[in-house]
């Protein structure tokens, strides 16, 4: 059977499976990077939802024990250095810390002064004196402050305490999400140009362009790696999730025009989980459940359900009225009369009109877009402004001066099943345009 995760966003923490040449190799190389000692960054970039923290998650729990990872969600933060001292400080991590170190400086006690008088004390308590008078050794002063955390709770203490976590054993920095943040760049900046530790940082190709400080930009790039989905990728992605059937799943269009690797499992999953519903009472379930797969989002008659669909957004543009400032609804097709045509969806604000066609496929184009195309140049209606749209599920619409909403087959289904969240969210597309 096949194990799709329930929830296919990966978060911090969790065990993350890593598939696709690209992800594997990346994998690869950033903890190499690691227990090689690399001085070198590497940054993650990709699109919401490509798998940058299922990596970043991935490279933590293989090397979490033998090395020490920190790992700093940055998503929602403004400062690196504070979100890394709550790291230390609020999990496992710290134990780690302090009870390397205090082996080390016990194996090794007698050449830090714990010797003749000293002994008066228990080797703990002697310690917890040697962190308040803060007088270190020469050669293990880095696992006393390690063992003490003596360090200012700022980017300067932080990089002094990665200086001295690297004689304990290998080091790894990762960041994830970084955004655009003057103060988290900045902190980001000195940590590079000032320690010698693998860094990995990732972010979304918008962050990446709006990064203006040139010599942080070249450091980000000098090992960039780009996450994108091949064919190649998502056969090995599905296959590895879903043995038996990756094969029907991948001919089913939904999975077949996914190009986010989150996306691509939610549609797998969806599709599975649909057909196993159906197919539960089956005599002959696998026969089933391949022959449902490939036909799990059809939409069956085009002209019927593009009905069903105009009656369903009619009715959540009754229903939004208020909230949208709509004045006028039509309860049918209306006919513009200059130009002879009748537009299945037309209603008004206080400011324009808006007049849209519900246009579905079951192949890769659509034909029947005639009357629609005589409308390109109508712009105004007496005083108001008139925007135009169409709403399809095929990607690939060549109407001028329309707006073109794309829906999916698994939302159209959603939405005339009696989803109003997905009806909703289609309507307030229309009120954008």
């Amino acid at each position: 059977m096949c194990e799709f995760q329930e929830y296919t966003v990966s978060k911090h923490g969790e065990k993350s499976k890593v598939e696709g040449k690209l992800w594997r190799n990346a994998l690869r190389e950033i903890e190499d990077s690691i227990l090689k000692r690399k001085d070198i960054v590497i940054t993650i970039v990709g699109s919401p939802g490509m798998g940058k923290t299922t990596l970043l998650n991935a490279v933590y729990n293989d090397l979490k024990d033998n090395s020490y990872i920190i790992y700093l969600d940055l998503v929602n933060s403004s400062s690196l250095s504070s979100s890394a001292w709550e790291f230390i400080n609020l999990t496992e991590f710290y134990e780690k810390v302090k009870a390397n170190s205090f082996n080390l400086l016990y194996a090794h006690r007698n050449e830090i002064g714990y010797t003749s008088f000293a002994k008066i004390r228990e080797f703990p308590n002697w310690l917890r004196h040697l962190c308040l008078k803060r007088k270190w050794s020469e050669v293990y002063s880095y696992a006393e402050r390690l063992y003490c955390m003596s360090y200012t709770k700022d980017v300067e203490g932080f990089i002094y305490f990665l200086r001295d976590l690297q004689n304990l054993g290998n080091v790894g920095l990762l960041l994830d999400e970084i955004k655009a943040e003057e103060g988290v760049l900045k902190e980001l900046h000195k940590l590079i140009n000032e320690i010698k530790l693998p860094i990995i940082v990732s972010m979304t190709p918008d962050v990446m362009s709006k990064i203006n400080d040139s010599a942080l930009s070249r450091r980000l790039k000098e090992r960039q790696i780009e996450l994108k989905l091949s064919e190649e990728d998502k056969v090995d992605i599905l296959r590895m999730y879903c043995e038996e059937y990756y094969e029907e799943i991948l001919k089913i269009d939904e999975v077949v025009k996914a190009s986010s690797v989150n996306e691509l499992l939610d549609k797998a999953r969806t599709a599975y989980e649909l057909a196993l519903e159906k197919c539960k009472e089956d005599y002959k379930k696998d026969e089933c459940i391949r022959r449902e797969l490939i036909k799990v989002f059809d939409i069956g008659n085009p002209m019927e359900i593009s009905r069903q669909l105009e009656a369903k957004i009619r009715e959540g543009l009754l229903d939004l009225k208020n909230e949208l400032k709509i004045n006028y609804v039509h309860t049918k097709g209306k006919k513009i009369e200059e130009k002879g045509v009748i537009a299945d969806i037309y209603f008004k604000t206080d400011n324009a009109v808006y007049i849209g066609d519900v246009k579905l496929s079951n192949r890769d184009n659509l034909d029947n877009i005639g009357n629609m195309k005589k409308l390109e140049d109508y712009d105004k209606e007496g005083i108001y402004e008139v925007k135009k749209f169409i709403i399809t599920n095929q990607p690939n619409v060549n109407l001028e001066k329309f707006k073109v909403i794309y829906v999916t087959n698994e939302e159209i289904k959603k939405i005339i099943e009696g989803d109003k969240e997905k009806r909703n969210e289609l309507v307030r597309k229309i009120i954008k345009i």
